[in-house]
């Protein structure tokens, strides 16, 4: 009996030890928002590989600091901490390893602390935010510099403010979109030839509670409002997309009207509505928000990296909350101090976490795959196609109201508004089941409009009587055939 007993203790241990194994290779925390309570939510992401200094076949990262994927999916890693930039390839293994860049007869090196790298198909190069040295260094994959940039001089730039450069981006017009660590007023636009053509996407204050009692003090005390005394913030990232759109994350503070940006070429957010991270920090008792990255896949879904929860946020094009996972901590799928993100033509998500000097590689389950390909038949025009992914969405998960939203959404773009009212109403979207009531109301008048016509007819025969009608009639017939 004792020997049954210490059997079954050991397979409990057993299956026990085997729980904790599985829970910390993949931890179930996604969720989404029900007005401001979080909702458990079937994984949307589940980790594909991490990739550290054995799978990439190289030295450990050392705080690493950017990250960059090209279309074919090689990966560009800043390893700021070894002075370095490591390329990947689409296995992860390490195929360049760029310490020294060879200037005519000069040999460059990187000082630690450089925070950008940015690669650009069309010519090839390789564009690195060499923050400590205070320039941009272009060259390509053998580390041959083709161009260095310093501070572009122009009236507009204050000579006694250092050139930080952090994050770096380059259009299809090799114009250079440049983030300085202490310049707030938008990126530095650069062009090819090293001139300074302006700032880029200065974000937009709103004027708050403070703002409008500072305004009020100056005014009593006699004090002029300068420009300095409300002050923009600075971009914590940037981000290029192939829609030639630029995506921007700023700093969460009240001033800034929208501190998640798509800015099309005059630098106007053009977000068909506000991703308000901030109300979401503060209805929702977040712990104080760091936003610092964004990036944007090929089917347009937006996904943010909050560095102090270890959260990523996944919106669709039309600013919808899809997903929220991730977290802070030591398993797999988990972050200690993530501070860049990248996605690749397969559309998974990697994380460089300098906490743990590794990149997490993290792929869509079913679940995941069905809300983005709702998501785009919706938007390719095919409403009717996007039904039954939905559908499936909500056999995985019932409490997932987006799914229901985006039923009502595709049975409205179907002329099928008492279904639509139906699923917006189990969605708590009171905007769309309001919209597809009065579209109802409006085919019902559409497809009674002979009848309604005839009855508003013989009402009118019954209260004013055939005489007066007769004469109102003959009038009216005698004055226009005049």
């Amino acid at each position: 009996m004792r020997k049954t007993i210490v059997c079954l203790l050991a397979f409990v241990l057993v299956l026990t030890s085997f729980s904790v194994a599985v829970s910390a290779a993949q931890p179930d925390r996604t969720y989404t928002y029900e007005e401001d309570t979080p909702v458990p939510s079937t994984n949307a992401y589940q980790v594909m590989t991490i990739i550290d200094e054995a799978l990439m076949g190289t030295t450990r990262l050392k705080d690493a600091r950017d990250i960059f994927v090209d279309n074919s999916d090689r990966v560009f890693i800043m390893d700021s901490g070894n002075c370095r930039v490591v390329v990947l390839d689409e296995n992860y293994k390490c195929i360049k390893e760029l310490k020294e860049f060879k200037y005519g007869e000069e040999i460059l090196t990187l000082k630690e602390g450089a925070q950008g790298v940015f690669f650009r198909e069309s010519n090839q190069r390789l564009y690195i935010a060499d923050t400590e040295n205070n320039r941009v260094i272009v060259c390509d994959l053998d580390g041959n510099v083709s161009k260095v940039y310093e501070k572009p001089v122009d009236e507009l730039l204050d000579p006694s403010v250092a050139f930080k450069p952090k994050k770096i981006i380059v259009d299809n017009m090799g114009i250079m979109y440049v983030t300085s660590g202490n310049i707030n007023t938008g990126a530095l636009l650069i062009d090819s030839g090293g001139s300074f053509l302006g700032f880029y996407g200065t974000n937009k204050l709103k004027e708050t509670a403070a703002m409008k009692a500072e305004r009020m003090w100056r005014n009593i005390m006699k004090q002029a409002v300068t420009a300095e005394t409300f002050q923009p913030v600075e971009f914590n990232n940037i981000f290029w997309s192939e829609d030639r759109f630029v995506y921007t994350v700023s700093p969460l503070v009240e001033s800034v009207v929208s501190s998640v940006s798509k800015l099309n070429a005059l630098g106007t957010n053009v977000f068909p509505q506000a991703i308000d991270l901030f109300t979401l920090q503060k209805t929702r008792k977040l712990n104080s928000m760091v936003l610092n990255d964004i990036t944007v896949d090929n089917e347009g879904a937006i996904t943010i990296i909050d560095g102090n929860s270890g959260h990523l946020f996944q919106y669709d094009e039309g600013c919808n909350l899809l997903a929220v996972f991730g977290g802070r901590g030591y398993q797999q799928g988990l972050f200690l101090q993530p501070v860049a993100l990248e996605s690749d033509s397969k559309n998974r998500l990697l994380v460089l976490d300098t906490g743990k000097n590794t990149v997490t590689v993290m792929e869509q389950t079913f679940y995941g795959e069905m809300i983005r390909s709702a998501n785009y038949l919706y938007n390719q025009g095919l409403y009717y196609e996007s039904i039954e992914p939905w559908m499936e969405v909500l056999r995985m998960n019932a409490n997932y109201t987006q799914a229901y939203v985006g039923l009502g959404k595709a049975y409205v773009s179907l002329g099928e508004y008492e279904k639509a009212m139906e699923y917006f109403e189990l969605g708590k979207n009171p905007d769309g089941y309001g919209e597809a009531k009065a579209l109802l109301r409006d085919e019902i008048i559409r497809r009674n409009f002979a009848l309604v016509a005839a009855v508003v007819v013989i009402a009118m025969f019954a209260i004013l009587g055939w005489d007066s009608i007769s004469k109102v009639s003959s009038k009216l017939y005698w004055r226009f055939k005049k």
